[in-house]
């Protein structure tokens, strides 16, 4: 018993919640129809038909239109938060302009791109990317307003240079704010890219999803959205979490 209890302790919480959750997929699938859930052996078996280069063509086609769209979102968020953050009298101009594209469904933006600049990867990177941009424009705007003013001054005052300051004493007051935004950013950027698949291109895993809902097996439309999820979870753990812990490093760990 103390073992259990001890290896329990060393397994990390998420491990924990994976497991938990195929346990309950695979408890409730004894319940269901196959058709409705099958099993997580039945969905792995049903993915295993695919051919591996075909797999890793989807992903490839849907990671770089990800990429693309959330490097073009990150640009275009950067450039209207600082200078809405820098500038009253810009901020008063393009305010409203960010917060309108940000209500406007992201199905209107794929549709427009589409009939604007035909199906292409052009205007998948266009609809991606201004449906995406004022979730981050709106989180650097404030991170540049919430500047403590009093810090930049006393800095000035010790003698630390324009860059130093900048780096030192500015960046580190914005850098929740960026991470918070490209942690949205992502999540939007997956989800634009899924429906635009569905919606107007011959590849990707969104285009696996809609081929697999048409043909209606379960197991595959389940398997693709796993592996979607999967890869989502790899770049939030691998990636995300390394440089948050990097840029954070001079935090002192907050014990309650």
């Amino acid at each position: 018993m103390k073992w259990l209890l001890s290896l329990n302790e060393k397994v990390p919480s998420r491990v924990k919640s994976i497991v938990l959750f195929i346990a309950i997929w695979w408890i409730l699938s004894f319940f269901m129809s196959p058709n409705i859930l099958p099993s997580p052996l039945l969905t792995i078996e049903a993915f295993s038909h695919n051919k591996a280069g075909e797999v890793l063509f989807h992903i490839r086609m849907t990671m770089q239109r990800i990429g693309m769209g959330f490097l073009f979102a990150m640009l275009l968020g950067l450039v209207f938060g600082t200078v809405m953050g820098i500038s009253r009298k810009l901020e008063t101009w393009l305010d409203m302009w960010v917060m309108i594209i940000l209500s406007i469904p992201g199905l209107v933006f794929v549709v427009l791109s589409f009939m604007w600049f035909g199906m292409n990867e052009f205007s998948t990177v266009v609809a991606i990317s201004i449906a995406s941009f004022p979730t981050i424009a709106i989180n650097v705007w404030q991170g540049v307003k919430d500047v403590d003013g009093k810090l930049v001054d006393m800095a000035r005052v010790f003698g630390a240079s324009p860059q130093v300051r900048l780096r030192r004493v500015i960046l580190p007051q914005i850098y929740p704010y960026f991470m918070a935004s490209a942690r949205s950013c992502l999540g939007i950027s997956w989800k634009l890219t899924a429906l635009v698949e569905l919606l107007g291109r011959s590849n990707g895993v969104g285009y696996q999803l809609n081929y697999w809902f048409q043909m209606y097996e379960m197991g595959q439309v389940i398997a693709w959205t796993g592996l979607f999820l999967i890869i989502v979870l790899s770049i939030e753990i691998f990636i995300l979490n390394p440089v948050e812990k990097k840029l954070f490093a001079w935090r002192p760990e907050v014990k309650l």
